[in-house]
């Protein structure tokens, strides 16, 4: 992805004197183990800072791996946010560039209504999941702060959604 480069940094939840208190690497070999995808911790390069509504950076999914970067935020809700995003995408985008929800030319392939509400329901299965990684709330963004306009969502239908994927989650996270 432009303006992104792979480095060998340690995650900020790792490095000496970090209180973070997450469970990194258990997050880590949870989402390689759940998904079949790696994890990358990447560095920024230039102007990466989405523009609106996207105000990610263009990292997140490359269709292989999960990129992390090193911009400020929890390493663990970050790679926590992109694990969700893959296990709430349909099938046929998980092998897309950030499933298809965006930020670069032509990686937007679906319309506001669906992106909000997929953006949303991974806000929500990202909360469920937290705890799981010692990941405090506080550390997760509101579920509607990404979206394009807050009338597209429907709630009920993104909690309801969001409780299936963590209910059929339940014995990968015992292991």
């Amino acid at each position: 992805m432009a303006g992104v480069k792979a480095t060998a940094r340690e995650s900020c939840c790792l490095a000496p004197g970090s209180r973070c208190g997450t469970r990194w690497e258990a997050l880590r070999d949870w989402v390689c183990r759940t998904t079949g995808k790696g994890v990358q911790l990447v560095a920024f390069a230039g102007d990466t800072q989405g523009k609106a509504p996207f105000y990610a950076q263009p990292v997140g999914f490359d269709g292989r791996a999960f990129l992390v970067g090193d911009d400020h935020g929890c390493d663990t809700e970050k790679l926590l946010h992109e694990a969700c995003h893959w296990l709430i995408a349909p099938r046929a985008r998980r092998t897309r560039p950030n499933y298809g929800l965006g930020p670069g030319p032509g990686w937007r392939i679906v319309d506001d209504v669906v992106g909000d509400n997929e953006e949303v329901t991974v806000m929500l299965l990202e909360r469920l999941l937290a705890s799981h990684f010692s990941l405090a709330d506080s550390a997760i963004a509101r579920p509607d702060y990404n979206v394009v306009s807050r009338r597209n969502v429907d709630w009920d239908a993104c909690e309801a959604r969001a409780a299936d994927t963590y209910r059929g989650l339940a014995a990968t996270l015992a292991k």
